[in-house]
């Protein structure tokens, strides 16, 4: 890790939209903290021990996010989400936890996800920006992938209604307090523990850097394990093999670097490196005891806001080049690669015939896009839409996960074949993670360019298409280009 860790996270947040001083003109005034522990106090007073449970939302200081998972010093549970542009969340704890298990995974979520909603009074203060309350987690890439070693507390899934959810658009910001039913901590303890955390947020707002700095912790990184090469090649030829045969069109391979350090690497350093990713990536991080998986991820799963849908094929990868005027030749190269066009085209028919039969109107570009990331550019091609009804978030993104972008095609049994024969489970990895609400309305991306920190350990994850044309040294190079961004943010390769 850069012994110099304050002064990347202080030009990151000078660039980051979220960085909003509270005295700017853009920040609406905030209620002083003594009237929002008064009106907590009033609400909560004779509904504490009832056999609903409770939701308390206040108007909060801007601030970044990351700033409410140092409120408890060291978090057991904690969640980010942030997206480069637009309003970011971060959970602190855990109200209600939603563990998943087997196929039938979804459905187990949707059902106790509508039984938890049903059942929260919610108390809103009369400036609060607060949305519907809403749970955050993720799903493993395939069921059983993170059965075993410090994936098994991740599971198949879970997802998390935060005690503590703070969420800013760079402009307002809430803060709301989850309560389960029947809880017994007093009114006096959790009005004081809301003025505590208020007065964080808005004593670090204005110089959040010192803040973050003083908590995260440099660690160096001591050695980087990469899977062989040799390795990689009898894996990509194994997939060729199988498409040969006719079972298949395309298998993504995926492998992973394990990096150890010095001693274990605090989440908030990386998580804070990451903003540097760029705008299209969108970080987040999911904490557990002594764990974290954490990304900076560019591909959206689907986002579903009333009938309104947005998604994206990301797939058809190059470098971008070294120098002046290299992005540009590099992105003519890509759009006129066969294979990539054709690994590109697989990703738009499997997102494009999944969602045309719940859509009244379903757009998308015949042409694939560039996208430019830190290191590379990938095919890109937008996908907006409208529903024909209702349709919940969770049945649309059982209907996507996994796309041949990190699946295969055919998707099912692309999946069975990665998980017989991979070598390295996959974890989280190119999993489903995001949040939903009451309303169905969610937000889900693929955990890609992600990471799972475990003590002094790390591995470091990526993954390739491989066609029947596949040429297993520049799919190990692909691999070792997206693992790059991560990698550096870890204090490997500088």
């Amino acid at each position: 890790m850069s012994s110099s860790l304050s002064e990347s996270m202080s030009k990151s947040l000078s660039n980051s939209a979220l960085a909003v001083d509270s005295a700017s003109p853009l920040a609406p005034q905030v209620p002083d903290t003594e009237e929002l522990q008064a009106f907590a106090r009033e609400q909560l007073a004779g509904r504490l021990d009832g056999s609903r449970g409770l939701v308390l939302s206040v108007p909060a200081p801007v601030a970044p996010p990351e700033l409410l998972l140092i409120a408890d010093g060291d978090p057991s549970t904690g969640v980010l989400w942030a997206p480069a542009q637009g309003a970011a969340m971060a959970g602190l704890g855990s109200s209600h936890h939603l563990r998943l298990r087997g196929a039938q995974r979804l459905q187990e979520l949707r059902r106790a996800s509508d039984e938890l909603f049903a059942q929260l009074e919610e108390f809103h203060h009369p400036d609060s920006t607060a949305p519907a309350p809403r749970l955050l987690g993720g799903l493993s890439f395939a069921v059983g992938s993170a059965d075993q070693g410090s994936w098994s507390p991740f599971g198949d899934g879970f997802f998390d209604l935060p005690r503590w959810l703070y969420r800013s658009d760079g402009e307002q910001a809430s803060l709301s307090l989850n309560l389960p039913p029947g809880c017994e901590e007093s009114p006096a303890d959790l009005v004081r523990e809301l003025g505590r955390i208020l007065g964080m947020l808005e004593t670090s707002g204005d110089d959040p850097t010192t803040a973050l700095a003083a908590w995260a912790t440099a660690a160096s990184p001591v050695s980087v394990e990469q899977m062989p090469e040799e390795v990689w090649h009898r894996q990509v030829e194994a997939i060729r093999e199988a498409i040969a045969s006719g079972n298949f069109r395309k298998i993504v391979a995926a492998r992973r670097a394990e990096v150890t350090f010095s001693r274990p690497l605090d989440p908030l350093a990386l998580l804070m490196r990451l903003r540097q990713c760029g705008p299209h990536c969108r970080r987040f991080t999911f904490q557990r005891p002594g764990l974290a998986f954490l990304g900076a991820t560019p591909e959206r799963l689907i986002r579903r806001q009333g009938h309104h849908i947005a998604t994206e094929a990301l797939a058809g990868s190059i470098g971008s080049g070294q120098g002046p005027g290299n992005g540009q030749r590099q992105g003519r190269r890509l759009l006129e690669s066969q294979k990539d066009l054709g690994e590109h085209q697989l990703v738009v028919e499997h997102i494009v015939g999944r969602l045309k039969p719940l859509c009244r109107q379903l757009d998308w570009s015949q042409e694939p896009q560039i996208r430019e990331l830190r290191n590379l550019l990938h095919l890109h091609t937008p996908i907006r839409g409208a529903l024909r009804e209702d349709t919940h978030v969770l049945e649309l993104v059982e209907l996507l996960h996994p796309t041949p972008a990190v699946g295969g095609v055919p998707a099912a049994a692309a999946t069975r074949w990665i998980a017989e024969h991979e070598l390295q489970a996959r974890g989280w990895y190119a999993g489903p993670v995001g949040w939903f609400d009451a309303a169905g309305n969610g937000e889900f991306d693929v955990a890609l360019r992600s990471c799972l920190l475990a003590g002094n350990r790390a591995p470091v994850y990526a993954g390739a298409g491989i066609m029947l044309d596949s040429d297993p040294h520049l799919e190990y190079q692909e691999t070792d280009l997206k693992q790059r961004s991560l990698l550096a943010a870890l204090g490997v390769g500088e």
